[in-house]
């Protein structure tokens, strides 16, 4: 099994975003049962809410009627006071209801939306490509989420270059392998409103093979992008290997010609360590 360093990125910001909320998840799976419960329990919920108030509004409305007819100049003055303030309280056990409900169901839409939202399709894209990974040999390390800075600007096709967001790093023995994972839909590529992946991963190897380069001498690097949905076309001069999840392992694997030293190798590791976002 490879060592694994780093979790997804994507999956950390919606685990953060929902803990906000109130929600703990660990996984997708317990946003998806997380929802189930709310809708299932939502109207039992409910009709017991309203029950609860039901029954506290039915015993402030029998001490106004108490109060309302107890007699006597002073006490009538002395009870129109205890009368609104139960009033005030029947008012607040209203809008206690209201606002249960209305928390409910903003839970429910909250949680609906995590779970159909292109976040969420990416995260579950970014740990299925960690999984698969995972079972790589022994002589892998895998980083997720790193984020690499160089300490100035470098010149990448003409376009000034000195940060890069890595979703996977594999280092082997036969180099360096960055891996994008992308889970787009027809229509999302259709409309053109996203960022080119090719250039994007591009620009992330090169900034990997410029930092490691200063570091340690020339490393291989190869760009992978792990496809589970469609891409546009890619540029004619791409160097770019685009690979269905399942074909991770094999293709790096398939480079046995070892480039770097075991103590190479664990120079560049605890190099890679520092820049993964925890």
């Amino acid at each position: 099994m490879a060592t694994v360093i780093g979790k997804s990125g994507v999956w950390r910001e919606i685990v953060e975003q929902l803990g906000r909320s109130g929600f703990h998840v660990r996984q997708p799976a317990d946003v998806d049962l997380l929802l189930s419960r709310l809708r299932d329990n939502f109207q039992p919920s409910v009709k017991q809410k309203k029950s609860e108030i039901t029954q506290c509004v039915a015993t402030e409305e029998r001490s106004i009627a108490t109060l309302m007819n107890e007699r006597g100049i002073w006490r009538s003055f002395v009870n129109w006071f205890r009368i609104q303030g139960r009033k005030i309280a029947i008012s607040h056990l209203r809008r206690e209801e209201r606002r249960y409900i209305t928390t409910l169901s903003e839970n429910i839409r909250r949680l609906d939306a995590c779970q159909k939202s292109r976040e969420m399709a990416g995260a579950r894209a970014e740990l299925e490509v960690i999984a698969h990974l995972t079972h790589l040999s022994s002589g892998h390390t895998v980083f997720n989420n790193l984020l690499l800075t160089a300490d100035r600007y470098i010149n990448f096709n003409d376009v000034a270059l000195q940060s890069a967001q890595i979703d996977h790093l594999v280092l082997s023995p036969a180099g360096v392998f960055v891996i994008e994972t992308k889970r787009w839909s027809r229509h999302f590529v259709e409309s053109g409103e996203y960022h080119n992946p090719f250039d994007q991963i591009q620009r992330a190897a090169y900034l990997c093979y410029d930092q490691l380069r200063n570091e340690f001498g020339k490393i291989r690097v190869r760009s992978v992008i792990a496809c589970a949905g469609k891409l546009p076309s890619a540029p004619e001069d791409s160097h770019v290997k685009v690979l269905p999840v399942t074909e991770l392992i094999g293709y790096i694997s398939w480079f046995k010609q070892p480039e770097l030293t075991p103590d190479k190798l664990l120079q560049v590791r605890h190099y890679l360590e520092g820049f993964v976002t925890i």
